[in-house]
């Protein structure tokens, strides 16, 4: 069930582009809330069926979860110098300076043969009364994501042009006194390849250890069945299948160190009207757009998630690679710091 799931998010996710269903409107998907409907309609099914309704106990279930999955839908507008966040008779309001950051929680639930991943999400608000957390219902990470996007772009438009002056200015006036003063600026970001490389393949070899030795297990288990027990299943086909499976995840993980080694970002300098990545120098009134990883983006597996960035400029997109969780954990504060040396053009950074 689970994996049927997952096959209609993946397939979901190409065609969904939007989560505005009108005008400075974020919704979740409607792709995710059918698929909530369905897996939770057929559990509750399964368990009004277990108390004798019978088999009527599906469509019952499937009713009951649309009606609770949509009554609880959130909706996050930007009205103003406001964000509402409103469902089915409820609705409040904050203003843009109240929000403090965005929060997501996981909780894995894990079946007989599939794996499946639950995501909160929230935004954080600033109050009198100390900080509030709202939950909205409906939203996957994407959808937060756009969302982000949204109140970002909001905050900005409502700067005066003085606030925004003096940021680029503050920016400017850091990174060029680190230069005459000779050390590292707060917005200065190194990211070594040799040492990320290091940490990548520290943190692999201990992955490739316990595949290795699920890989032997598997091999020593073959060859008892077909040459001692002279027996043969399809049940041992399939931990072959696995075994070798996992072994070649393993050499490709390697592999792509190799590849990333070459587009490493090495150093990152944001300044208040340049961005400086390795040996590559842009001006901000140059650069199209700039898509990052996000740095709320987890992985759903034992490998880390690597992240990048895409940098378009003048027709042309460059891309570079800038770790991952086990290598670089400044990335977080290394967004932070880019969305607000780019308070002037707020737009051009999309977050993937």
């Amino acid at each position: 069930m689970f994996f049927v799931k997952g096959i209609i998010e993946s397939v979901a996710e190409g065609k969904e582009k939007n989560v505005m269903s009108e005008e400075g409107k974020y919704r979740g998907r409607l792709w995710t809330a059918a698929v909530r409907v369905l897996v939770y309609g057929v559990l509750i099914g399964f368990v009004l069926q277990i108390i004798a309704i019978g088999p009527v106990g599906i469509v019952w279930g499937i009713f009951m979860s649309a009606g609770i999955v949509f009554f609880r839908r959130t909706t996050v507008e930007i009205e103003g110098e406001e964000i509402c966040i409103s469902g089915t008779g409820r609705k409040e309001r904050f203003l843009l300076s109240q929000f403090a950051y965005p929060s997501i929680r996981r909780k894995t639930y894990i079946g007989s043969y599939s794996k499946f991943t639950a995501v909160k999400c929230y935004f954080i608000f600033i109050t009198s009364d100390g900080y509030k957390r709202r939950r909205l219902y409906g939203f996957g990470e994407k959808d937060l994501e756009r969302a982000l996007e949204a109140v970002r772009k909001a905050q900005a438009e409502h700067m005066t042009d003085e606030e925004k002056a003096a940021i680029v200015k503050e920016y400017s006036d850091e990174v060029s006194g680190a230069l005459i003063q000779g050390r590292e600026g707060e917005n200065e970001f190194h990211l070594p390849a040799s040492v990320l490389m290091k940490k990548e393949r520290k943190y692999l070899r201990k992955i490739s250890l316990i595949m290795v030795g699920i890989v032997c297990a598997v091999a020593m288990l073959d060859v008892k069945e077909i040459f001692v027990n002279r027996t043969f299943s399809m049940k041992l086909v399939y931990m072959t299948l696995l075994a070798f499976m996992l072994l070649v995840c393993v050499i490709v993980m390697y592999a792509g160190l190799i590849i990333r080694r070459g587009i490493c970002g090495e150093r990152i300098v944001i300044d208040g009207d340049h961005l400086k990545v390795g040996r590559d120098y842009y001006s901000y009134s140059c650069i199209e757009t700039i898509r990052l990883t996000s740095p709320r983006k987890r992985s759903s597996s034992v490998f880390p998630v690597q992240r990048y960035m895409y940098v378009s400029a003048g027709g042309k997109t460059k891309k570079y690679w800038l770790g991952s969780e086990v290598s670089f954990r400044e990335y977080e504060s290394l967004c932070g710091r880019l969305e607000q040396g780019m308070i002037l053009s707020p737009a051009k950074i999309r977050y993937l």
